[in-house]
């Protein structure tokens, strides 16, 4: 029900393939929400020579490397990424929101699917071989809509907490 691929990294002896105004994205980026800008930007020709690929705004993006394994995200631009980040594209049967959701669900079962020394990582394999459970299109938007102001009320509630602690002082 999905499409997936890794980016990838313009070599870093070559200067020109950096500074550009390409948005590069790093797992460390992926904080499990809207990604607007990048901490580093490729060229053309960065792009051009070497396996990153250019994601559209709106791609779902997985970390697949290390401490970061599981983090998520979602491009709000087009943007490119590093082989340690999955892009991850849903056909008309699932929606982008839902597998969002569920993602973060599963990242324990992910972490848990880790393998290798220095720095464990999953493989798009393992992406791919997820068994992820289709409601009806509709029921997945509605799913993805609750689930999404439930975060947002507890984002309210948490700067709330925040405000109070910092008055009661």
């Amino acid at each position: 029900v999905c499409d997936t691929t890794s980016g990838g990294t313009p070599s870093r002896d070559v200067a020109d393939y950096y500074g550009g105004n390409i948005p590069w994205v790093k797992s460390g980026e992926l904080l499990d929400g809207w990604i607007t800008d990048t901490e580093e930007k490729i060229t053309k020709a960065g792009l051009a020579n070497s396996s990153a690929k250019l994601f559209p705004a709106g791609t779902l993006l997985i970390a697949l490397y290390g401490a970061t394994v599981g983090r998520l995200g979602i491009l709000g631009l087009e943007a490119t990424t590093n082989q340690a980040v999955c892009g991850i594209t849903p056909n008309k049967k699932l929606d982008r929101d839902f597998l969002f959701y569920y993602l973060l669900k599963q990242r324990e079962k992910l972490i848990g699917s880790r393998t290798g020394g220095a720095q464990p990582n999953i493989s798009q394999e393992i992406i791919r071989d997820l068994e992820i459970p289709l409601p009806p299109l509709n029921e997945q938007k509605r799913i993805a809509s609750l689930l999404a102001r439930a975060d947002r009320l507890r984002g309210l509630r948490r700067v709330a907490r925040e405000q109070c602690d910092s008055l009661l002082q």
